[in-house]
């Protein structure tokens, strides 16, 4: 039952862009699993998020599964590239560098954003779009990380509060 509370609550809170980008985020990004993110990343990615109306911990948990945070992450063919696993024409599209990570960040957010606007907020179909060897299995994972990230978010506003 308090899984699928969680779950929930997460759906909604990833379907409420305006509820998200209102927010003021913690300048420590939530830790996803034993992940390490640079403090210029989690900049980067509240900006994103700001800027196209997303969540950051989406765009957090995306980059966590995507590339773990590894800025020299490549695909297997090396057409996907960064933090966001950028592939090449998708940046030459939206006229960012790839292998800039704020560039990165950025336009993969931005297609996010628009998979987001074109799905009418369905995360899971949004995942399978963005990512198009999606599985199940990477579905799951970006959701696991999304709901840390979301608790890890909800855990550092408490003990600011104390």
């Amino acid at each position: 039952m308090r899984k699928t509370i969680s779950i929930l609550l997460l759906l909604t809170f990833l379907t409420i862009p305006a509820l998200a980008s209102a927010q003021a985020w913690s300048k420590k990004a939530p830790q996803i699993g034993r992940l390490y993110l640079k403090a210029e990343y989690w900049d980067y990615i509240k900006e994103a998020a700001k800027k196209y109306n997303l969540s950051p911990l989406l765009i957090l948990a995306v980059c966590a599964i995507e590339s773990r945070y590894d800025m020299d992450a490549r695909s297997g063919r090396g057409r996907c590239i960064g933090l966001m696993q950028l592939h090449r024409d998708t940046a030459r599209i939206y006229g960012v560098d790839p292998y800039n990570p704020r560039e990165n960040i950025m336009g993969g957010a931005a297609v996010l954003a628009k998979f987001m606007q074109r799905y009418n907020g369905d995360v899971r179909r949004v995942l399978h779009k963005y990512n198009s060897s999606c599985t199940a299995s990477y579905e799951r994972e970006v959701l696991r990380a999304y709901e840390q990230a979301l608790n890890g978010e909800l855990s550092l506003i408490r003990s600011a509060r104390n």
